[in-house]
């Protein structure tokens, strides 16, 4: 998209990118570091509905579902983000660590929204790598 904006986060994780995977991918995962207010299949082409207690809930389309490379696009959700796309990319390191790329793509403008969910994503990175490291759920919102 020609003049979009893209937010990026970068987190190592110590464990397995078939742990992260499963966090990314499976309803399960997600319940796990996001909310636990989740569904879907996590299968190609379907939709994550994710539901935050307050806040706007998100649909996102499964547009890809590689074992590295995970590709949500919004479909509903507040302001700009519909039909922005989050891609993470899950990378091996030394010693059974993992390095996890998001780049949220597709914004219009690097203000309002973009800021605010910058900084969720932050949030939300912080909970994958805890969730990922620990297998203990401790999702960042309800």
């Amino acid at each position: 998209m020609a003049d979009t904006h893209a937010l990026k986060h970068e987190v190592n994780i110590s464990a397995e990118l078939e742990t992260i995977r499963a966090a990314l991918a499976t309803s399960q995962g997600l319940q796990g570091w996001n909310t636990p207010l989740v569904k879907g299949t996590g299968e190609l082409g379907t939709e994550w509905i994710l539901r935050y207690t307050g806040q706007p809930e998100f649909h996102w389309r499964i547009d890809s579902n590689d074992p590295r490379d995970i590709v949500w696009t919004c479909t509903q959700g507040p302001g700009n983000a519909i039909g922005t796309s989050a891609h993470f990319t899950l990378l091996p390191a030394d010693n059974g660590r993992a390095t996890v790329l998001l780049a949220h793509e597709g914004w219009p403008h690097d203000g309002g929204n973009f800021n605010k969910c910058n900084t969720i994503w932050g949030a939300l990175m912080h909970h994958l790598k805890k969730y990922a490291e620990s297998g203990v759920a401790n999702p960042a919102f309800s």
